[in-house]
C-alpha cells in the first residue's frame, strides 16, 4: 500500500470517529436566578415573562421558598417553564454557586412579607439570604412589585381599601427602602423587558484593557473601568484573583461601578 492511499484511509477513519463525538452544547446567552416567594398576585404573568427570557436563550434557575413550594409547587414550575428547569428547594444545598453564576436575579412575585424582611435586612430565610447576598455581590436584582404594593389595584379592591393610612404608608416605606438597597421594582408585565435591559448592560468577564499579568492572573486597569462607566454599565465582572490597580478601584468607587468576582 503506497503512502497516499494510507493517508486517505487514516483521514477517513479520523473523520468517522470525529463524527461520533457529540457536539458540545452551546453556552446559554445569559443566566438568571428566579426566586419565588410564595405570592400569587401576578404569578401567571410572571411565568409568561420568564418564558420570554427562555425564548432568547436565557438559562433560568428557579429557587422556591418554603411557602412557594406549597403554594406554587415544583410541578407547576416544570409545566410552565419545562421539565428541564433547574430547581432549588428548601431541601437543596444553599444555591451559592447558582447565585455567583447568575447575570441577573429576579423576584417574579415580591410579597409584602419578603419586602418587610429585606427592609430590615433580615436573613432568617433562604430567600432573604440569597437576595441580600445578591445585593452585596452587586448583582442586578429586579422584583415585580404588584403583590407587595399597598396601592396596587387588586389589593385595593380586595384587602387594602379599608386599611389605616399609617399601615399603607409603612408598607410603601418598606418598598422605598429596599429600592435604596439596589432592588429595581417594576410592574410584573415588564419583567422580561427590564431583565433584557439589565443583561445587555452586563460586562464580559475579561474586558479589553485587562492585560494578562501571568497565566493565572489578570489586571483590571483604569482604562477598562472608564470604558465600562462610559458604556453605562453598573457592574463589571472579573475572575477571582484579578489584580485591580489603585486608580481603577478609585474610579469604580467614585462612579458607583460594582466590581463582582466570579
Amino acid at each position: 500500500m503506497d503512502n497516499e492511499k494510507l493517508v486517505e484511509l487514516i483521514t477517513a477513519e479520523v473523520l468517522q470517529r470525529l463524527s461520533r463525538i457529540p457536539a458540545k452544547p452551546a453556552e446559554p446567552a445569559a443566566k438568571a436566578l428566579a426566586i419565588f416567594t410564595g405570592g400569587t398576585i401576578g404569578l401567571e404573568v410572571s411565568l409568561e415573562e420568564l418564558k420570554k427570557l427562555q425564548a432568547i436563550g436565557t438559562e433560568i434557575t428557579v429557587v422556591l421558598s418554603q411557602a412557594a413550594e406549597t403554594i406554587v409547587g415544583e410541578n407547576w414550575i416544570k409545566e410552565k417553564l419545562g421539565s428541564h428547569i433547574q430547581l432549588v428547594t428548601t431541601q437543596s444545598p444553599y444555591p451559592g454557586k447558582h447565585l455567583r453564576a447568575a447575570d441577573v436575579v429576579l423576584v417574579p412575585v415580591l410579597t409584602q412579607n419578603t419586602a418587610a424582611r429585606l427592609a430590615h435586612t433580615l436573613s432568617d430565610t433562604m430567600v432573604c439570604t440569597v437576595l441580600l447576598q445578591a445585593l452585596m455581590l452587586g448583582k442586578p436584582v429586579i422584583a415585580a412589585i404588584n403583590a407587595a404594593d399597598p396601592e396596587d389595584s387588586w389589593r385595593m379592591q380586595k384587602n387594602m381599601a379599608n386599611a389605616a393610612p399609617a399601615l399603607r404608608a409603612a408598607l410603601a416605606a418598606n418598598l422605598k427602602k429596599i429600592e435604596t438597597f439596589g432592588i429595581r421594582l417594576i410592574p410584573v408585565e415588564q419583567l422580561a423587558s427590564v431583565a433584557r435591559e439589565a443583561l445587555s448592560r452586563e460586562v464580559p468577564s475579561v474586558l479589553p484593557g485587562m492585560a494578562a499579568r501571568s497565566a493565572k492572573k489578570q489586571v483590571l486597569d483604569a482604562e477598562a473601568v472608564k470604558r465600562a462607566v462610559q458604556g453605562g454599565h453598573k457592574t463589571i465582572t472579573v475572575v477571582q484573583g484579578t489584580i485591580i490597580t489603585p486608580l481603577a478601584g478609585d474610579i469604580a468607587r467614585e462612579s458607583g461601578l460594582h466590581i463582582v468576582y466570579t
